[in-house]
C-alpha cells in the first residue's frame, strides 16, 4: 500500500489546534464516522487528551462555546467521544479507500499530524493537495510504498487512574523510554509535584497494567 505522513501547522482559525497550543494540550483523534448536512462536513471521532487535568478541563470548556463542537461526551477528562464540523476542503480524507494507520495527532503546537494509506496512491494525493493550499500551508513528509503490518485504532485499554494516566503521559512525552534516556524519574516527578517515590508509585502500577494487555495484543 501507499502511505502518506503530512503535518499541516497550527492555524488559529483551526477548531482544535487552536486550542491545543492555547492550553498546552495534545489530542489524538480517530475518525469514526463522517456525513455531510446543509453542505457542511460532519465527523464523529474519538478523542484522547494528553495534559494535566486542568489544562484538559479548560481545553474542553472552551471547544464546547464554539458553535463547531455539535457533541462533545467524555467518558472521563482524557476520552470520550466528538461530533465537530470540519472545513469542506477535509472531505479528501473521508475516502472509503483511504485507512488511517495511526490516529489523527494535534499536537501541543497545533500541528496536525496525518499518516493515512491506501493502495491507490492519487487517493492521498488528493488529501496532499488540499493541505499543501495557502489555505492550510500542509508540509509533505514522506510517501512510500509498503506493507502496513499494524495499524494503531482506538480499542479498550487497561483503567488507569488520573494520577497513573498523567505519570504515564509524562514518561512518554519526555522520552523516559527513549534510548538513550532523555529524562530521570526525579524529573518527572517534579513535572508531576510530587515526590519521587510517589511518581515511581504510579508509574510502575500504570505499566504493570499495559505491559502485559501491549505483549498480549502483539501475539
Amino acid at each position: 500500500m501507499w502511505v502518506v505522513k503530512i503535518i499541516i501547522p497550527a492555524n488559529e482559525g483551526m477548531l482544535v489546534g487552536s486550542r491545543t497550543k492555547k492550553y498546552n494540550v495534545t489530542v489524538m483523534g480517530y475518525p469514526l464516522s463522517h456525513f455531510i448536512k446543509e453542505e457542511i462536513l460532519h465527523v464523529l471521532v474519538s478523542i484522547h487528551l494528553i495534559g494535566d487535568s486542568l489544562s484538559k478541563k479548560k481545553f474542553l470548556q472552551d471547544l464546547k462555546k464554539d458553535k463547531r463542537t455539535i457533541k462533545i461526551d467524555m467518558t472521563n477528562d482524557s476520552f470520550g467521544f466528538g461530533l465537530i464540523q470540519q472545513h469542506s476542503g477535509m472531505k479528501a480524507i473521508f475516502n472509503h479507500k483511504i485507512i488511517y494507520v495511526k490516529p489523527i495527532i494535534i499536537s501541543n503546537d497545533g500541528e496536525y499530524i496525518f499518516e493515512m494509506a491506501s493502495w491507490e496512491k492519487e487517493r492521498l494525493m488528493e488529501f496532499v493537495k488540499v493541505a499543501q493550499t495557502k489555505i492550510y500551508g500542509g508540509r509533505l513528509v514522506s510517501i512510500t510504498q509498503k506493507k502496513i503490518e499494524n495499524i494503531a485504532i482506538t480499542s479498550i485499554l487497561p483503567k488507569l487512574t488520573e494520577k497513573q494516566s498523567r505519570a504515564m503521559e509524562l514518561a512518554i512525552e519526555n522520552e523516559y523510554y527513549g534510548y538513550p534516556r532523555k529524562v530521570e524519574i526525579k524529573q518527572l516527578a517534579d513535572m508531576m509535584k510530587v515526590s519521587y517515590s510517589t511518581y515511581q508509585f504510579h508509574l510502575r502500577n500504570a505499566e504493570k497494567k499495559l505491559m502485559p494487555y501491549f505483549y498480549s495484543n502483539t501475539k
